[in-house]
């Protein structure tokens, strides 16, 4: 997963979690690192960060106001297309963690011995 932080910390300087669910690891690291993070899921709850409410499959774009990049951690396949609609709507990028096994139809990348799949904003 370091390989994902540092990846995400040296491209970006604001970004969004979509669906952090209970896992606020990452977002936290990307806040340590000095970026501006913020976080969106179905039931947010306290994260160390504000997680605002949002269905990815019906977002409210005004949420995402302002980030250079998307991201997910694991999120269940059947909600990737909404996650890829959004990034497209917004004009950026958009980077997934999937589960080790799960392929995933976006530019693979290998970043300090982390894999995780690049949809670029134009895509």
């Amino acid at each position: 997963m370091e390989g994902f932080i540092e990846y995400l910390s040296c491209t970006y300087q604001q970004v969004i979690e979509v669906g952090i669910g209970r896992y606020p690891k990452v977002a936290l690291a990307l806040q340590a690192r000095g970026l501006q993070v913020a976080a969106t899921d179905i039931q947010p709850e306290f994260a160390g960060l504000p997680v605002k409410f949002d269905d990815i499959r019906s977002p409210q774009l005004d949420l995402y106001e302002g980030a250079q990049a998307i991201y997910a951690v694991r999120p269940p396949l059947e909600l990737l297309p909404f996650l890829k609609g959004l990034a497209k709507k917004l004009h950026v990028d958009l980077v997934i963690k999937p589960l080790a096994d799960e392929p995933v139809d976006g530019l693979l990348i290998n970043y300090g011995g982390s894999f995780f799949y690049l949809f670029p904003a134009n895509f």
